[in-house]
């Protein structure tokens, strides 16, 4: 079951980046599976590892700790992760999904770690060069919008080189991502041993682009401060906060009224009319009553029997 993870730098979610392999190494080193260029981040700082079915998260050995919904972990001890784990290492933050999801490439996940450098290092372009050619000495600054390169006058870099193509090259810069791609069929371009056509390539910081009798490079200072950071010392921090998930709303209930609550004018419940010692003192008389006819009766009979003998 493959696992994704949603990076948050800075309080933004970057776009998620899923692996089905059975580890998945996350640290500020270029070896690992995951790049995360900050100080707070160790070389190797964790993995992720498929066992028994689950994934389970791991501490490398990290200066400042890996953290599980708030609880650090103790180093290379196994604790099990589901969806919605908040992974906590250094100052970033990832968010765990399990699920079905198509793998991301190497390319993709390069990105992930361009875009926070990026955010780091704003406002520093990566520029074209000419290092070779008729206008040797010749530069482009990229920026947001995608730029031309070729003879014609409406080209962002404009080329004297009657070897190349009026509208020959499209270079586009994204996120810390360069690409660049041949604009029309009549354009023969190479950069490093892959030839360009329509389908954007990415270009990397100090890789050559032979155009004609010209040759083109790449200085990209994001990509230079991202394999800059592999080389960084630890930087020791205190575990960034959990930014928690606000639960959904719940629906009003109705209110409940206490008993203290309830107003004076409330007409009073009926009491029950029953009095006990009225009870008993009603049973009392009945059994005199009972005891005085008794006894009435007994004197009677007394009587009749008295007069009978002296009948006789």
């Amino acid at each position: 079951m493959p696992v994704t993870l949603v990076v948050r730098a800075e309080g933004v979610s970057l776009p998620a980046v899923t692996f089905d392999g059975p580890r998945v190494v996350l640290g500020r080193s270029a070896s690992c599976d995951l790049r995360l260029p900050d100080a707070s981040v160790s070389a190797r700082h964790a993995s992720i590892r498929a066992q028994n079915a689950v994934w389970v998260l791991v501490d490398e050995g990290s200066t400042n700790g890996t953290f599980l919904n708030g609880e650090r972990l103790a180093v290379q001890s196994a604790r099990k992760i589901e969806t919605g784990d908040r992974v906590v290492l250094g100052r970033m933050q990832l968010e765990v999904k399990l699920g079905a999801a198509r793998a991301s490439t190497a390319e993709e996940t390069r990105e992930i770690a361009l875009a926070m450098v990026a955010r780091a290092v704003d406002g520093d372009a990566a520029t074209i060069r000419v290092e070779e050619g008729p206008d040797r000495g010749a530069s482009l600054a990229l920026g947001a919008e995608p730029k031309t390169i070729g003879r014609d006058p409406r080209c962002a870099l404009r080329l004297s080189d009657r070897a190349v193509s009026p509208m020959a090259l499209e270079v586009s810069a994204e996120q810390g991502r360069v690409r660049v791609r041949a604009c029309d069929d009549r354009t023969i371009a190479k950069l490093g041993v892959r030839y360009l056509g329509p389908t954007p390539l990415p270009w990397a910081d100090g890789a050559a682009l032979v155009v004609g009798e010209t040759r083109l490079v790449l200085s990209d200072p994001i990509a230079r401060a991202l394999d800059a950071s592999a080389e960084l010392p630890d930087e020791k921090v205190a575990p960034a906060p959990i930014e928690e998930t606000p639960p959904p709303p719940i629906a009003e209930a109705a209110p409940v009224v206490e008993p203290s609550a309830i107003p004076e004018e409330s007409p009073a419940l009926p009491r029950p009319t029953h009095d006990r010692r009225r009870s008993y003192r009603g049973a009392s008389r009945a059994l005199e009553v009972l005891a005085l006819i008794v006894g009435l009766l007994v004197l009677g009979g007394s009587v009749m029997g008295l007069l009978w003998l002296l009948k006789k």
